[in-house]
């Protein structure tokens, strides 16, 4: 059996290596020398100078047009219109809003150079963290540590999936490159402190021939100038991004949205509505809540009646409802609707208290006045006590409200009932007294002219406008949705029930005993 040669030592091949790539640059590096002598001798050398200068002035121009100049440290950086959308479709609540906005200002004022390091790396991602924290719970001594160990372990898992993403599709072999390779790169590192010492001699060596060397410095100068013009663009745009990516995991580990599971989200019904539906003997599934309100008689039963034919009450539909009274609601291309009637509101403290709590537990609100009345007091002293209460949580999102203006048929001329109108621009009397009520109750309530839909159910057969009322509430519904999703979580995430404990309990059991079996030495 014969025995392998012994392999050569680390130092003959590092050795052997640096031969080979000497003897293969040496050639190739004597080109510069003694083309620069040939060009002299034969009285071209000015003209390749000025040529080299004209180059480089034409790349230079070209980069300072391509690369955008890079944003200084600011104060204070308010969100851009992409990133209040993101925060919008993410259906953040104010209060994490807030939080986005501090993580943007925070990446605006950031210096690009605190990323070179490990260290100012580290810091840096622990500032953004803080910022989010202090934030989301400003009266906590001990902001950082608001979280459940099974929220920690959420937010790792979310980071190492984006970052494995990242790896995967942005760096150059990052699907090859193993651990070892990537630490044998960084023990290298050094080498390129090494290559800029030698490169400093050959700096000095070629001063042999000067005028060579001038327009071979003048070129890498100015090259230097826009590589560095263009790292320090791309550094600005990496610490932005990194600032963001850490706030970003931070409103959803310090907000509680990792507290709820994604299943327990998909199945969870509030009590409000088990209650609704258990009077209706319906399948249980979390709808959206609509509430309809506004005062006696403003016609909120007829505009429930008119948006669903064949809604299905709890209770017989009385002329005037004296209790909240729960419709289900079905359109082809809409979500599954609960719709809330409610009692015509007064001066009742206890009756507004009771709207404002439904209020709180609806994702949707249909306000409804008539056009013809001028008491709109009670609305106006209503839409506040509620802007109000939403304003007051932070965690929440203010449902979208919708104003419906009822009874436009009994405007003057009281007569004249002819749909439809022209209300936008139209000369009739009938539709400018309609413009003129529509505009008089968007001032008096707080929304803009356009806002208000009027409508007219004096026929319940064939109801006038009721078709733009469905097209308001389409366009109200992904902001009713993230509505919907932070009531949800907020409930869900501050259950606390002994069923779960008991589950917890017995989870925990298992996995003693589990324990126990596989190791039965310890038992003993």
């Amino acid at each position: 059996m014969t025995e392998s040669p012994p392999r050569q030592p680390r130092a003959r091949r590092t050795a052997s290596l640096i031969l080979i790539a000497f003897g293969l640059l040496v050639p190739a590096l004597s080109l510069i020398p003694l083309g620069s002598i040939w060009l002299w001798q034969n009285g071209y050398l000015i003209y390749w100078t000025g040529f080299a200068l004209a180059a480089v002035l034409a790349v230079y121009v070209t980069q300072r047009k391509l690369l955008p100049e890079p944003a200084a440290p600011q104060t204070e950086q308010a969100p851009t219109s992409i990133d209040t959308d993101m925060a919008s479709k993410l259906g953040w609540s104010p209060i994490e809003e807030q939080a986005w906005r501090d993580v943007l200002a925070l990446a605006g004022r950031t210096d690009p150079t605190r990323i070179a390091s490990t260290d100012g790396l580290l810091k840096l991602g622990q500032e953004a963290i803080e910022t989010v924290a202090h934030r989301l719970h400003p009266g906590r001594t001990d902001p950082l540590w608001q979280f459940t160990t099974p929220e920690a372990l959420a937010i790792i898992e979310r980071v190492s999936r984006r970052l494995r993403a990242f790896v995967l599709d942005s760096v150059p072999f990052g699907d090859r490159l193993t651990v070892a390779q990537a630490l044998a790169l960084y023990r290298w590192r050094d080498a390129i402190g090494m290559a800029e010492r030698a490169y400093d001699v050959w700096r000095v060596i070629r001063l042999i021939n000067p005028a060579t060397a001038a327009a071979q410095e003048a070129r890498e100068q100015l090259s230097k100038a826009m590589m560095q013009w263009g790292r320090d663009a791309v550094t600005r745009r990496l610490t932005e991004a990194y600032v963001s990516e850490i706030g970003r995991a931070a409103i959803d580990l310090y907000g509680g949205r990792l507290r709820v599971r994604s299943d327990a989200l998909a199945s969870y019904v509030s009590p409000e509505t088990a209650a609704d539906q258990d009077a209706l003997s319906q399948h249980r599934a979390e709808p959206l809540r609509i509430l309809v309100a506004g005062q006696t008689s403003a016609g909120k039963s007829s505009l429930v009646n008119a948006l669903a034919r064949e809604a299905k009450a709890a209770t017989d539909t009385l002329p005037t409802t004296s209790a909240f009274t729960p419709y289900l609601l079905a359109r082809e291309g809409f979500p599954a609707a609960l719709v809330i009637d409610s009692p015509g509101i007064g001066n009742d403290a206890s009756a507004l208290g009771d709207l404002m709590e439904e209020a709180t537990d609806s994702d949707l609100v249909l306000w409804v006045i008539g056009a013809h009345r001028a008491d709109r007091e009670p609305d106006r002293k209503a839409l506040e006590t509620l802007r109000l209460n939403f304003a007051a949580r932070l965690n929440r999102r203010r449902p979208p409200v919708i104003l419906v203006a009822t009874h436009i048929d009994r405007l003057r001329p009281f007569s004249e009932w002819s749909p439809p109108y022209d209300i936008g621009s139209g000369e009739q009397e009938k539709a400018r007294n309609i413009r003129s009520a529509l505009e008089a109750a968007a001032h008096d309530l707080g929304f803009d002219a356009a806002e208000v839909v009027p409508v007219s159910l004096v026929d319940p057969a064939a109801p006038y406008n009721v078709e733009q009322v469905w097209q308001q509430i389409a366009e109200a519904l992904p902001e009713a949705m993230r509505a919907q999703l932070l009531r949800c979580l907020h409930d869900l995430k501050d259950a606390w029930t002994w069923k779960s404990v008991w589950s917890q309990a017995s989870g925990a059991r298992r996995a003693i005993a589990g324990s126990l079996r596989r190791n039965p030495a310890r038992s003993k």
